[in-house]
């Protein structure tokens, strides 16, 4: 059975099933039809199985391997006297009743050169053998974002790491934007493992490296607070890329490529606009457009962030502790 997967496309054949299902104990009885349920449906693996018995009259056990409904059982009649003729004919009457050809003539006879075969078109799959393996995939990337979390969150904490941790605040430095055209900073990596952004471990060091470029492209080597920066930055994609490298295995990292591949050929892609819900402007009761608090309101998260993602510095903070002591007073 393994060998079959290993090398399938494959059949494997049983002639004569009965006398072999009676001849086996009730040890490879159980054996073998466990490995064959492990099969998935969607394998290229064919069970090709022959018996001179009707089906109905086979072992229970034997007529569970192959459903009647789904025409996997086929019922071949006896030939007859003249289908039996028409078969042998020509083998008896024509070519045995001719001499063998010479061996030197058949030596000579240069041999035809037949086209080569097209490879047969893949298998369309069913709906069901879809969702089957959407669900594994899904199973894959859930590891990946986890592990992915886990990365970013170290390079969270690291003190070396804090400038990188957020946006870069437009109103303190204006060029900014002007200057690099594709910010990126480690609360946006965050956000993208959360969007399922990631279908590899290679797209998320892509980010890391846009992290480093960028600090490295605003910062020329100049003074020393920018030299520190930029060394800090070279610092940072390292560090993942020593991680990354150290921890994941290789054969996990080609299995998230090869999902991407076979998404990108199915044309579903592997983030989902479901995770993107954007609050409108006028949901909150009360509020107008025009009103910057009410943008603030909207902005803040509606419930509790997970540990691994890191709580902006400042006006929250400062918020968060004027209502914890206001709550105190009112409890007093």
């Amino acid at each position: 059975m393994r060998e079959a997967q290993r090398t399938a496309p494959s059949i494997i054949y049983v002639p004569q099933i009965p006398l072999w299902w009676e001849t086996v104990g009730p040890t490879v009885k159980a054996v073998f039809t466990t490995l064959l349920q492990n099969i998935p449906t969607f394998a290229p693996v064919l069970l090709l199985a022959t018996t001179d018995v009707k089906h109905g009259d086979l072992p229970e056990e034997i007529k569970a391997l192959f459903n009647n409904d789904c025409e996997e059982v086929f019922n071949i009649q006896w030939p007859t006297c003249a289908e039996r003729r028409s078969f042998f004919e020509d083998l008896v009457m024509k070519q045995a009743a001719e001499p063998p050809p010479s061996k030197n003539n058949s030596a000579r006879q240069p041999l035809e050169v037949l086209p080569v075969a097209p490879p047969p078109k893949p298998r369309q799959l069913t709906e069901e053998e879809i969702k089957q393996l959407e669900e594994q995939e899904e199973d894959t990337l859930r590891e990946l974002r986890i592990y992915l979390r886990d990365v970013t969150h170290r390079l969270v904490i690291d003190r070396r790491f804090r400038a990188f941790t957020k946006p870069v605040d437009p109103e303190e430095v204006p060029d900014y934007n002007a200057v690099i055209k594709q910010p990126m900073d480690l609360s946006t990596v965050l956000s993208k493992i959360d969007m399922h952004q990631y279908p590899t471990a290679r797209d998320f060091l892509k980010d890391i490296d846009l992290i480093c470029s960028n600090a490295l492209e605003y910062n020329p080597a100049k003074d020393p607070g920018d030299r520190l920066l930029r060394h800090r930055a070279c610092v940072l994609r390292d560090t993942a890329y020593s991680i990354v490298r150290e921890e994941m295995d290789e054969a996990f990292e080609q299995r998230c490529q090869k999902i991407k591949e076979s998404r990108k050929q199915r044309g579903s892609d592997c983030a989902s606009s479901s995770f993107c819900v954007m609050p409108k402007e006028d949901s909150a009761p009360g509020c107008k457009k025009t009103d910057p608090k009410c943008n603030e309101i909207l902005q803040m998260p509606a419930g509790p962030v997970d540990a691994s993602t890191p709580w902006p510095k400042g006006k929250l903070c400062f918020t968060q502790t004027f209502l914890e002591k206001v709550l105190k007073l009112l409890l007093l």
